[in-house]
């Protein structure tokens, strides 16, 4: 009997590690970087794909770094022909979806620096779920001069 006991405890165990390993795998991030700082400011953008590899919808409700204290998620959306940028409580992706992180549309806006982000280093984040799936991200900052291409 305590044999049995402890085959069913190490079964659940086992069974539960492998449960979190499949869920942060239906997760996908990909393309994922950090925009370098503009000279003088303390405030940055942070830009990925999410795909949701899963059979039920997913929400990114957080992000969360050593860079900074405060990254939120914004959107921008046009407004009476304007422009506007403001925070959402969210992005929801449905099963087999995708989010798509770009700019001037939604994004992880990364308030009070620690330090200036030059391009070239490496930043990493935790994204955090509705469902309390966190997961870490290591991205590359990227300069902010756009290459120019030649058609």
């Amino acid at each position: 009997m305590r044999f049995f006991s402890k085959a069913l405890i190490a079964v659940s165990l086992l069974s539960a590690a492998f449960t979190s390993l499949v869920q942060a795998s239906d997760i996908e991030i990909s393309q994922a970087y950090v925009r370098e700082v503009i000279p003088g400011n303390s405030v940055t953008s942070a830009y990925m794909t999410i795909n949701n590899q899963s059979s039920a919808a997913i929400k990114l409700v957080a992000a969360t770094s050593s860079i900074s204290p405060t990254i939120e998620i914004h959107e921008h959306t046009m407004h009476d022909g304007m422009m506007k940028m403001g925070q959402v409580a969210g992005i929801t992706i449905g099963a087999g979806e995708q989010a798509v992180l770009q700019p001037m549309g939604l994004h992880l806006m990364v308030f009070d620096l620690a330090a200036p982000l030059k391009a070239g280093q490496q930043v990493t984040m935790t994204l955090a779920f509705e469902d309390n799936q966190k997961i870490d991200v290591t991205m590359p900052v990227r300069s902010i001069k756009q290459a120019k291409h030649h058609h």
